[in-house]
């Protein structure tokens, strides 16, 4: 998707999205990955500045899916706050207050209705996660000083003044409807399409150019795997999941239900799982039928309004559907495949390298520009993402272990 301006100025990038240009991973947000975020790399390798809210670890905010984490007022030794900044002269002291404006203003957990009606609220830290981590990022720290307004994540944006934005929102209302096994949960693809058209054309007025990116299909993450994934991650073979689950051949097991079935499994013991352990196929149909009439409305209003557009959605497809290359080896989209962090959901920092690459070589392409690509392999080095190995096992639970009959299908 191209729009007619082809003239790039990356002279201030910024960012609104949510936890996945956040840099959410392993349950959390903390600058473990943030540095490592896409839309960092991608800041890097075209040489401009990129100011992000860092989070100390082991970090803040909720991963959906999982027990939401207890909001508590820190103490000494600090963990999940602001962390201190250092000035570009290394012999000076760190910078115990963070800069007063931000670039990235990805917030974990918000929608694109979040993103024009949300506001900090004092005090900072709330009994309200969400309100709380959009509090750290986009009201910290505004809300402690006096005569100092408190935006919007759209109204942060504007008053920037940014010459190029990325907008990487909607992906968290699929997220909430696909692990929730609920399509009803997805928005309104009229109303949708209304305020990313409101957003774009803000940013637009204001001369610049702005990529939208496609949510991607949370079908296609590593907490959702199919059948044949899921019954090598558990060592077994397909019909013990299918006829000891109730499972049709295309239906899925969420990554919390290979947890419940691996405990089973141990304990010789095959019953009921807890509620979210798995996804019918005709649910996953619904979602992924859902996603892509958002990202119908994605592209059809960056179309009128100028934008263009990268498709997020078709490479995170690709990644699940047959794996990359990433340095000397492949990553897929399964959960230990090497792309996700732990929590199955976020990209560990190789997964991040290898969409700044893909979102790099679709601006060089855009946008006539000769923009490096990150070295992948050294990435992959030091990630712990691409290490997990999945257990191995000389032992093959069968159905005959388990007490599984073909009269269970």
């Amino acid at each position: 998707f191209r729009s007619g301006a082809q003239v790039l100025d990356t002279t201030t990038f910024i960012v609104m999205g949510e936890g996945l240009a956040a840099g959410m991973a392993n349950f959390g947000l903390s600058s473990v990955v943030q540095n490592q975020s896409f839309p960092s790399v991608i800041a890097k390798q075209m040489g401009t500045g990129f100011e992000q809210p860092l989070i100390q670890p082991p970090g803040i905010g909720d991963v959906v899916g999982y027990p939401g984490q207890e909001i508590q007022m820190q103490k000494y030794p600090q963990g999940s706050m602001r962390q201190f900044y250092y000035p570009t002269d290394k012999t000076k002291q760190p910078i115990e207050t963070p800069p007063l404006l931000v670039t990235n203003l990805s917030v974990p957990s918000l929608t694109l209705a979040d993103s024009i009606s949300m506001r900090p609220v004092p005090p900072v830290v709330q009994k309200n996660m969400k309100q709380t981590v959009f509090n750290m990022i986009l009201g910290f720290p505004q809300l402690i000083l006096n005569n100092v307004p408190l935006w919007t994540q759209f109204e942060y944006a504007k008053n920037l003044f940014p010459t190029m934005a990325m907008i990487e929102l909607g992906y968290y209302e699929a997220l909430n409807a696909a692990v929730n096994g609920d399509p009803t949960l997805m928005p309104d693809p009229t109303a949708f399409g209304t305020t990313y058209g409101t957003v774009i054309a803000g940013l637009r007025g204001l001369q610049a150019q702005v990529i939208c990116t496609t949510i991607p299909n949370p079908i296609d993450t590593g907490y959702f795997n199919s059948i044949a994934t899921s019954s090598n991650i558990v060592f077994t073979v397909p019909f013990v999941l299918e006829a000891g689950y109730h499972l049709a051949p295309q239906d899925y097991v969420t990554r919390n239900g290979l947890m419940s079935i691996s405990n089973q499994f141990l304990n010789k013991s095959v019953g009921p799982l807890p509620a979210g352990s798995t996804m019918t196929a005709a649910t996953a149909t619904a979602i992924t039928n859902a996603v892509n009439a958002l990202n119908a409305q994605i592209v059809s209003v960056a179309k009128t309004n100028g934008a263009v557009v990268y498709d997020l959605n078709a490479f995170v497809h690709k990644v699940k559907a047959g794996g990359v290359t990433a340095g000397t080896g492949t990553v897929n989209g399964d959960y230990c495949g090497g792309f996700y962090s732990m929590d199955g959901i976020y990209p560990g920092a190789t997964g991040h390298a290898l969409i700044a690459n893909d979102v790099l070589a679709f601006l060089n392409s855009t946008y006539h520009k000769s923009f490096p690509l990150v070295n992948v392999t050294t990435v992959t080095a030091t990630d712990p993402a691409v290490q997990y190995l999945r257990p191995t096992s000389s032992q093959i639970y069968t159905a005959d272990s388990l007490g599984i009959s073909a009269s269970r299908e």
